[in-house]
């Protein structure tokens, strides 16, 4: 418990990373939406858990995401169909939007570059993936034909089509159609390398100031 004080980022991290790297692999297709939607829930209380010295954070932002946790379940269970598949994305993409912010805020705070600080740096750059994620599949229930595939974009394919994008690989197969999907292509491709650069320079200014002070 004491190492996870210290380094309050990593289950952050693991819960991030388990939603991309585990649930494809699950075949059982009411396996894999029921461990998604844990997952997720996890996700959002490791977050809350991560900023938990945060008071003022988390007086503010702890209604929004116990909403976005209940959306999520609601979302599992089928409730309210197909016009809370629109809905939730709309209100997930800012909850994982202010965690970014709020994971940046914290690293630039930060007096040296430590364990905590790396976990906190990646969960940084996958919270951008996310949520260009949910806003793919916000555009895709909201615009139908946003993208080139048939029907809407499922929660997969909008991570898989986010980080895609936010690297810029370009692929190809998954490609978007219209002006408010190619605006959001555009947002991706210019915040994901934006994020490495500035991150690798903060990163370095502040380990050379942690040597300089030794």
């Amino acid at each position: 418990m004491e190492y996870l004080n210290k380094n309050r980022f990593l289950l952050f991290l693991i819960f991030l990373l388990g939603q991309i790297s585990l649930r494809p692999f699950i075949i059982n297709p009411g396996i894999g939406e029921l461990y998604g939607t844990i997952n997720f829930t996890l996700i959002l209380l490791s977050g809350m858990y991560a900023f938990g010295k945060e008071r003022n954070f988390l007086r503010f932002a702890s209604t929004f995401f116990l909403i976005t946790i209940a959306l999520n379940w609601f979302q599992y269970f089928g409730t309210f169909g197909n016009f809370l598949n629109a809905i939730q994305p709309l209100f997930t993409a800012p909850v994982l939007i202010l965690l970014t912010a709020m994971t940046l805020r914290s690293i630039q705070a930060a007096r040296r570059v430590d364990q905590n600080v790396i976990f906190g740096v990646i969960c940084g750059y996958v919270l951008i993936g996310y949520s260009g994620a949910f806003m793919a599949m916000a555009i895709s229930w909201s615009y139908p034909g946003a993208y080139n595939i048939s029907g809407v974009m499922n929660y997969f394919e909008a991570i898989y089509y986010s980080f895609v994008t936010m690297t810029t690989l370009g692929y190809g197969d998954i490609s978007p159609g219209i002006p408010q999907s190619k605006s959001l292509a555009i947002l991706l491709s210019i915040v994901g390398p934006m994020y490495v650069a500035i991150i690798v320079a903060l990163m370095v200014g502040k380990f050379a100031s942690g040597k300089k002070s030794e």
